[in-house]
């Protein structure tokens, strides 16, 4: 497989259509490429295809089987989806609302001083946000130690989801041979102890911050208030409480920078959304979450931007637990099948005219997966459950952005337009555009001085999430 499998999907389905099969080793491996095919499986007949397939490297090696993410569907998988929804549910994800305020407007004074380093302003908003949702703390600066930790944790693993990347994956007969000739363990082994120590650490840190009343509602402090038990060990929550921060950080920023390349290549559309803010809102304060309902041209962008280019084009993929039919294909049990999002999101049949950038196609459209727009975050029961939080983040941040700021490509020294290539991106499990030189500029001088107050104002709120 290579190291972007979703543009060799996408070839495949030109050629072979709407569902095409391959083997992985001995693994048959069926791609869904429609919404029908996808949704008729992964969600309708979800008793078969909720499970993950076999990750000997990441899940059974380096986790010891608990990343959730990685499960087999059963009952240890239920009871982990049980608190990440629990924790991070539409009414559960209100409380964090004020921090993600807060943030909003540090983010876009750190975007004003520094447009050319957004990716970097970004990443240390959703690195925050996803560590105050499993721990209840900010993260003010991409230089604190522990995102290191945190980085090569996730993308060791991340690498160990790329299909066909090791070749025990594809022969895991080779886990017969004698653990010293088993050359791909050692490695593996050693930086899973590191994550758990890692994660047991936070997950302590917490309970400290509980134990004198300083602590802020997050997953760890609601894990903390039940267990451990003989059911429920520390060291499973402390893995069932680190996957929003290893896990949802790249889907947010990586989501953010999509966006800005959308409005860089489309300023039809930003004009259009702050008009519609200029009126709901006008130009004395900024958006609020109050706003969003009286929003309907921003949502739609923010809808539109996912699914123009998506930033985990394939999601992750399933496995059948038993045999199946589907019209006319066999699918075996053990199969490992791939809803892919990317060729879903531009499905002509779904999506009229689908690689044009359109924010109407979401205004008063009446088809079910058009007006509630889930595709973006995965199929039936292994959606991701936190869903209503990274909406929330990406409402506040978008409308704020467009609220702030004109957007502009960079201009060359001849005068001309530098426009990025929204098809220049690099990618694994998630996609991300290659850096593009842009002019992101206040529109106006009294916004500029509204985003610096406000930024100061949230960073003493945000005292007390350090």
């Amino acid at each position: 497989m290579p190291p972007e499998p979703y543009k060799r999907f996408m070839e495949l389905t030109k050629v072979y259509g709407p569902i095409f099969s391959f083997y992985l080793g001995r693994t048959p491996v069926i791609v869904l490429n429609n919404g029908k095919a996808a949704w008729d499986l992964l969600e309708k007949r979800g008793e078969i295809y909720s499970s993950r397939p076999r990750n000997i490297m990441g899940q059974e090696i380096m986790s010891r089987d608990n990343w959730g993410l990685g499960m087999h569907y059963g009952d240890r998988w239920r009871r982990w989806r049980k608190w990440q929804h629990m924790c991070m549910n539409a009414k559960y994800a209100r409380n964090y609302r004020p921090f993600q305020t807060y943030e909003s407007s540090v983010l876009l004074r750190d975007v004003m001083n520094g447009p050319q380093t957004y990716k970097k302003h970004f990443e240390r908003f959703a690195t925050s946000l996803t560590f105050s949702v499993a721990y209840g703390s900010r993260i003010k600066s991409l230089n604190d130690p522990l995102l290191k930790e945190n980085r090569t944790a996730g993308s060791a693993f991340a690498a160990t989801m790329v299909p066909g990347k090791y070749l025990v994956e594809s022969w895991p007969w080779l886990l017969w041979l004698p653990k010293p000739l088993q050359w791909f363990r050692n490695p593996m082994e050693e930086r899973g102890a590191m994550n758990t120590a890692l994660y047991t650490r936070l997950f302590r840190d917490v309970k400290a911050k509980m134990d004198v009343g300083s602590a802020k509602p997050c997953i760890s402090m609601l894990l903390w208030e039940e267990g451990p038990s003989p059911d429920l060990t520390e060291v499973e929550m402390a893995y069932f409480t680190a996957m929003p921060f290893a896990a949802g950080t790249t889907t947010t920023f990586g989501s953010l920078e999509l966006f800005v390349l959308a409005s860089i290549l489309h300023p039809h559309c930003v004009v259009k959304a702050q008009s519609e803010l200029d009126t709901v809102v006008g130009r004395s304060r900024m958006p609020s979450f109050d706003d969003e309902s009286s929003l309907p041209y921003v949502r739609a962008m923010i809808k539109e931007a996912m699914r123009w280019q998506v930033v985990a084009p394939t999601g992750l993929a399933h496995a059948t637990t038993a045999d199946d039919e589907y019209e006319g294909f066999h699918i075996p049990k053990g199969a490992t099948v791939w809803g892919n999002i990317n060729a879903i999101s531009h499905d002509p049949e779904l999506f009229d005219e689908p690689d044009v950038f359109t924010p109407e196609r979401f205004l008063n459209a009446t088809h079910p997966r058009l007006v509630d727009f889930d595709l973006p975050f995965g199929f039936g029961r292994r959606i991701c459950p936190g869903r209503a939080v990274a909406e929330q983040a990406l409402f506040i941040v978008i409308a704020r952005m467009l609220w702030a700021f004109d957007f502009s490509p960079a201009i060359d020294d001849a005068g001309r337009p530098l426009l990025p290539n929204p098809n220049a991106a690099t990618s694994n499990v998630t996609r991300r555009p290659d850096v593009f030189p842009c002019a992101l500029k206040p529109r106006s001088e009294d916004i500029a001085a509204m985003i610096v107050d406000e930024a100061q104002r949230a960073e003493e709120a945000l005292r007390e999430w350090e």
